[in-house]
């Protein structure tokens, strides 16, 4: 399956500004084929189109660019996400993503019978954990030289949130992922 810009808005229902909003600000790149020249256009594949979609509703829900870009990279790298198949046109899926801004920072949590292991239901760390991102990656590199100043209060806010369920917290924003690909496939054909 391959997609124009054209066939992303008329999918998606989006104008052609929202669209160039979504490509360029938002950055979602073409897997199948990007341009450079003018006159041609770029060919996307399903995930892009489904990133499309779930961005846009994002982005609808009042989440500001910044975050949805963490969305996105978390979409696209969550192998929980990648086991239960959202981005297979063939394979249906049961999840929803959460997001949560608290005092500390912000996460994302996934939800629903597609997704394995209901204790670790892909908890994952935004904004304000910077310094155990640091730590986590430096470690993943054999890097000797490690600042761990700030990481233990880091680690300490993380593991209370990690453990806490939505209804902890002030506020979170769902995005029904099953549903939003439900609705594109239905589109589709």
């Amino acid at each position: 399956m391959q997609f124009q810009a054209k066939d992303i808005q008329r999918l998606v229902e989006i104008q052609k500004f929202r669209y160039d909003y979504l490509f360029l600000k938002i950055g979602i790149k073409p897997e199948i084929e990007e341009v450079q020249k003018t006159g041609h256009t770029h060919l996307y594949s399903f995930k892009n189109l489904l990133e499309f979609a779930i961005v846009n509703t994002a982005n609808n829900l009042g989440i500001g660019p910044k975050a949805v870009k963490e969305i996105l990279n978390f979409l696209t790298t969550n192998n929980d996400l990648k086991d239960a198949g959202l981005f297979n046109p063939e394979k249906e899926i049961k999840a929803s993503l959460h997001y949560a801004d608290s005092k500390d920072g912000k996460f994302f949590k996934l939800s629903g019978s597609s997704i394995s292991d209901e204790d670790k239901k892909g908890v994952w760390i935004g904004k304000g954990f910077d310094k155990v991102r640091e730590v986590l990656k430096k470690m993943s590199n054999n890097e000797g030289d490690i600042d761990i100043s700030g990481f233990v209060e880091e680690q300490k806010n993380l593991k209370e949130i990690s453990a806490m369920k939505l209804d902890d917290f002030d506020g979170y924003i769902t995005i029904n992922l099953g549903r939003i690909k439900d609705m594109i496939l239905k589109k589709i054909k």
